[in-house]
């Protein structure tokens, strides 16, 4: 303005919000995704499974959560590298993408273990055929030439009751429990 208060100009300020916006997916991206892996992170994995439990206790169908955990991961580091054990991890993580359907919340939550929670829907696979389908595909990957370790996986698998939920940290660790009773049997049969 000037003296006789009459607007003498204006002053504008803009920017393009396209490359904050940007920068917050990309920030919102890293924060619930694994790295290594692509596949959700610990912190994806919860906010999307409890967002289905709900969907699920409305729905009134149920749930199944895959737990697993690669096996042998300690010894591929100490006798093949690090960057090797990564290989099995991302290997892992491939195999589970090809077993799951691509609606599954697949995501490693953290080390060597990885859990997927999927809806129960009519004619989808039980748990029996779930594990069926990973056997399958490890005993295939493990059957490639030139390999320098051998996957294996052991797995709990546990299913949410809508009618009688539980939290989803005790569904994993129910889950979890089926996953180390599964390991100590394969221990004591080799």
């Amino acid at each position: 303005m000037d003296v006789e208060g009459n607007v003498s100009g204006y002053l504008s300020s803009c920017y393009d919000v396209h490359d904050r916006k940007a920068l917050e997916e990309t920030l919102q991206s890293i924060s619930i995704t694994d790295e290594l892996t692509g596949l959700l992170n610990r912190r994806g994995f919860f906010a999307l499974a409890q967002q289905q439990m709900k969907i699920a206790n409305r729905t009134r169908r149920g749930l199944l959560l895959f737990y697993g955990d690669l096996d042998g991961l300690k010894s591929i580091n100490d006798t093949l590298g690090h960057r090797v054990g990564d290989q099995a991890l991302v290997e892992a993580s491939a195999l589970l993408r090809e077993v799951f359907r691509e609606s599954d919340i697949i995501a490693r939550l953290g080390g060597d273990e990885f859990a997927v929670l999927m809806m129960e829907e009519s004619g989808a696979p039980d748990d029996v055929a779930i594990r069926d389908r990973l056997d399958r595909a490890v005993r295939a990957r493990n059957a490639q030439v030139a390999r320098t370790y051998q996957l294996s996986l052991s797995t709990g698998i546990q299913r949410y009751d809508p009618e009688n939920p539980v939290s989803l940290d005790r569904l994993i660790s129910i889950a979890d429990g089926l996953m180390y009773e599964e390991k100590k049997m394969r221990k004591r049969s080799s």
